[in-house]
């Protein structure tokens, strides 16, 4: 899942909810730093991520080299 497709998927929560200080509420965390990930100022943390019902899972891929 790419990071525009999480914030779509808060966009949908936040709609459901009503306001960004519901779901903040909700979440456990400040209406200030939900705006801040609406607005790519701030990658969404593990409060967010577990209330849209995700996990964070990094993984690193091989460079293509040049010959």
């Amino acid at each position: 899942m790419t990071r525009d497709e999480v914030v779509e998927l808060l966009r949908k929560k936040i709609e459901k909810a009503g306001t960004q200080v519901a779901i903040a509420r909700e979440f456990g965390v400040t209406e200030a730093y939900i705006s801040d990930i609406l607005h790519g100022k701030s990658a969404p943390g593990e409060k967010v991520l577990v209330g849209l019902g995700l996990r964070r899972v990094v993984s690193y891929v091989r460079r293509e080299t040049k010959k």
